[in-house]
């Protein structure tokens, strides 16, 4: 049986700085993160085409918002921007003694993402000369779980992102594996989880994930029962890759090079809710409480494997490992009766178990709708948007409902 190295599981999101909330007012976002569960923000440092003097006036503001909040955050360093390891150090010292500083075995946490390992050393570069003492999980795009736990990677263990090229079945047997090692290495784990992958910025940036529906509610199930020491949703508002879970209205998603972004995802938080209890109780199933009762379904708006009319892209990596269906999600106390209506074609009634269960349905193209009851009552009554043939864009983000 898995063994988590830390007494207090927690769950965190992943937090792009550079992408503002709306209005620069960070206490929505800080207010459905705590009705979700989550834990912390881990404030992603860096990004493209940044500039530093305003991300640390962004990064002094949200200090300020989560320790009136009583809520925590924590540093996540973007290796692929940041290269002076003295940055880290100076930012670190600033928020050690700060309330919302989220700290771990009485330790300050800090993490990163990277895509390859910095020049600088974690642990004699950075860390050694922070003036509190430090948890660090550095981020990975390895597949190799016992490289990230040897002893040549330095910090308490390793934090390794999604790998979208991955099946789900592959993800499932590398987070085996990555369980396996933390046990026997006595180290931590902290396991990356996101709602959905999909981006197509440029010849260079166009690809969706392998993983489709399976890369959410089943890797959750997944991880219940490997019981990491911390899951981090990846991400809160990373509209660009279509893998945020925050509200739409944080800033201007859906325009420009971005048209995709615009779709609801906050279901996916409120998924997360049941989860995140399950996660902290150390549960390998779900119960749900009345209160947390909800029927949920997510789709794409067009079918995997159709270019828009006015595409000059191809498409997307993996675009053919998706399934043109929708997907219905019931987080029930008691069984009820679910009717799923999609387009033209007839509708389909199954009774939902209480407890969580994802069901498959293959898709007509219209309307879709969704309807549950239980008796008299009426527990949800959901109208998501047509599902067309042909789009102006080829659009790999799915709406969720």
């Amino acid at each position: 049986m898995a063994k988590r190295a830390s007494s207090t599981p927690l769950v965190f999101a992943h937090y792009m700085l550079i992408m503002q909330p709306k209005d620069g007012d960070y206490t929505q976002d800080i207010n459905l993160a705590k009705e979700a569960g989550i834990d912390a923000f881990a404030v992603n440092y860096g990004g493209w085409n940044v500039d530093w003097t305003q991300q640390e006036g962004y990064l002094r503001k949200f200090y300020q918002t989560a320790e009136a909040l009583d809520f925590h955050l924590f540093l996540s360093i973007d290796t692929t921007s940041v290269k002076d390891p003295n940055m880290i150090i100076n930012l670190s010292n600033t928020y050690s003694s700060s309330s919302a500083q989220l700290k771990v075995d009485g330790k300050i946490m800090l993490s990163s993402f990277q895509t390859d390992p910095p020049a600088w050393n974690w642990k004699t570069d950075v860390t050694d000369k922070i003036n509190a003492p430090v948890t660090l999980l550095p981020g990975s795009l390895s597949d190799d779980a016992a490289a990230l736990f040897s002893g040549d990677i330095p910090g308490d263990g390793p934090f390794p992102w999604i790998h979208t090229a991955k099946t789900a079945d592959q993800e499932h047997s590398l987070d085996v594996s990555l369980a396996s090692h933390r046990d026997s290495s006595g180290k931590k784990w902290m396991a990356a989880i996101a709602p959905w992958f999909f981006t197509r910025l440029s010849s260079d940036k166009n690809w969706s994930q392998a993983q489709d529906d399976s890369i959410f509610i089943d890797r959750w199930l997944s991880l219940l029962s490997l019981k990491p020491d911390f899951i981090e949703i990846v991400t809160w508002n990373d509209w660009s890759e279509s893998s945020y879970i925050g509200p739409t209205d944080s800033a201007a998603p859906g325009t420009g090079d971005v048209y995709w972004a615009g779709l609801e995802h906050g279901p996916f938080r409120a998924m997360s809710k049941a989860l995140t209890k399950a996660f902290k109780a150390g549960g390998e199933t779900v119960t749900v409480d009345e209160a947390d009762e909800g029927v949920y379904m997510f789709y794409r708006l067009q079918p995997a494997s159709t270019l828009g009319s006015s595409d000059t892209l191809p498409l997307p990596t993996d675009a053919t490992s998706l399934k043109d269906e929708v997907f219905v999600v019931t987080l029930l106390s008691e069984p009820a009766e679910v009717t799923l209506k999609s387009g033209d074609a007839a509708p389909v009634t199954w009774s939902a178990p209480a407890g969580l269960q994802k069901t498959s349905h293959k898709w007509s193209l219209g309307v879709q709708t969704v309807q549950a009851k239980r008796g008299d009552k009426t527990i949800a009554d959901k109208t998501g948007p047509a599902i067309v043939g042909q789009l102006d864009k080829y659009d790999g983000n799915v709406v969720a409902l």
